[in-house]
């Protein structure tokens, strides 16, 4: 069974670093690996400054994260891809979405699966705080924290991880 979650942004310094960090932190213990990848993302940069201090204070450490450009080798055994926005999923799903069986979702709209549908459902979405204030990276951090706790079913139940919605 694919054990994998990928979180996906543009860049993967601020957003889905975030989400992979708190993911673990919340859901460490259930037997699942918690990925982040960008799509235009360079290879090996930190996370942005504000957020691994968001990262150190939560305890959701960031201080060794290397960011990444989404490629095929990250999707292998990973059964959701889920992206900060719905531009992000569809992005995605039209690079990878032939070849990708899993789910691909967004962050505010837990276990709808944009990949057996032929439009985007209406979600929350996690804007981009690059360049912003610290107050604007908090937001953002709480933000994730909040629509991850969503996704609970999704990744503790095996039984809804197959019943990926049509």
């Amino acid at each position: 069974m694919a054990s994998k979650i990928l979180f996906l942004c543009t860049g993967n310094i601020c957003r889905s670093p975030v989400a992979e960090a708190v993911a673990r932190q919340m859901y460490g213990g259930i037997g699942l690996e918690f990925h982040s990848a960008g799509l235009d993302a360079r290879q090996g940069l930190p996370a942005s400054s504000d957020s691994a201090a968001y990262g150190r204070a939560t305890g959701a450490g960031l201080d060794d994260h290397c960011s990444r450009p989404v490629s095929e080798d990250i999707l292998t055994d990973t059964f959701w891809v889920i992206g900060m926005t719905r531009s992000h999923a569809a992005i995605f799903r039209s690079r990878f979405g032939s070849g990708y069986s899993g789910g691909i979702g967004v962050l505010g709209a837990p276990g709808v699966d944009l990949n057996r549908r032929t439009h985007s459902a209406e979600a929350e979405e996690v804007s981009d705080p690059y360049g912003g204030s610290v107050e604007t990276y908090q937001a953002v951090c709480d933000q994730i924290r909040r629509l991850l706790a969503g996704w609970e079913l999704y990744f503790k139940d095996p039984a809804a991880r197959k019943e990926i919605e049509p």
